[in-house]
């Protein structure tokens, strides 16, 4: 029974930093798609890859290719850019096709490489080399070096959109005085608070993980409704207020609010998985009812 109520308390733990990491992670959409975070970042990984840190040399002529721009809205950098597209585009620029000499070659790859600026060219020759006669094979290498520079350019976006999680993080967790503490010492006073937020998160197992704008609202919304049900004690009130009179309440208070920014600054999908975790583990450890009065019944 004991172990049983501390495993309904960390799950309704877990449905508070999933809530408000769903918030965060909305907001922070928002704010990259705002910033154009993605495209910039795209941009500057593409610049990085044809050594043109200033974007105004072979990455301008890039992004005015054809093939590009047909993948940009409304005159903006494209957010993606598939390996095979950049492959070609960036093959074109090398080499321009001619109708009249007929199809392009890995020669006349070769040839029009070596009037290209010095770190560009020294890259370009190397794939083509080790393509040797190959013009699959170069468009292949020109893809695999794209993806591999993508996977950097990833790495830079997710830092950045972390530094904005862990912000919102703060400001939410501030705002709704969501202070892990004294959330925990709720869950284990209040039995029935405890069930409404397990009941919850069986719920929230159940929304199907997709790739639609839809499921975080979807997931905000049957949290925010169960913990309104529940009366749940998030927000800043008079009482909540008088900490500020004792340092050792400040203290605590200081400590729980940090930790919940630390936890919600995981984000979503690390809260989902943990929280689906812990309820198949309830679940297992759970014996079933008839079971259970079979039991009664021969003791």
């Amino acid at each position: 029974m004991f172990g049983s109520g501390i495993l309904d308390v960390a799950i309704g733990l877990m449905v508070v930093y999933l809530f408000l990491s769903l918030i965060c992670s909305v907001i922070t959409e928002w704010i990259s798609k705002r910033l154009e975070m993605r495209s910039k970042n795209l941009e500057e990984g593409i610049r990085s890859l044809l050594n043109d840190p200033e974007g105004n040399g072979y990455s301008m002529r890039f992004f005015e290719h054809p093939l590009i721009r047909g993948i940009a809205q409304n005159g903006r950098r494209p957010s993606y850019i598939p390996s095979r597209l950049f492959a070609l585009a960036l093959m074109d620029l090398i080499a321009p096709s001619d109708p009249g000499k007929g199809s392009r070659t890995i020669n006349d790859l070769r040839q029009c490489a070596s009037t290209l600026p010095e770190g560009l060219r020294t890259t370009v020759s190397t794939l083509l080399d080790d393509a040797e006669d190959s013009l699959k094979k170069a468009r292949e290498n020109f893809e695999r070096w794209f993806d591999d520079g993508m996977e950097r350019v990833s790495g830079w976006y997710k830092r950045k959109a972390q530094k904005i999680i862990f912000a919102c993080a703060l400001v939410a967790t501030l705002a709704l005085n969501a202070d892990t503490i004294s959330v925990t010492q709720t869950l284990f006073r209040d039995p029935t608070m405890r069930a409404g937020l397990v009941a919850a998160a069986q719920e929230i197992a159940k929304v199907p993980v997709s790739d639609t704008s839809q499921e975080p609202q979807k997931r905000i919304t049957l949290i925010s409704e169960e913990m309104k049900r529940l009366q749940f004690p998030l927000g800043w009130t008079k009482k909540s207020l008088e900490v500020f009179n004792s340092f050792w309440q400040i203290l605590s208070k200081a400590v729980g609010l940090f930790l919940t920014a630390l936890a919600v600054s995981l984000g979503a999908p690390f809260w989902f998985e943990m929280l689906n975790k812990f309820i198949n583990l309830r679940s297992a450890g759970r014996k079933p009812e008839k079971a259970a009065a079979g039991e009664a019944k021969t003791g």
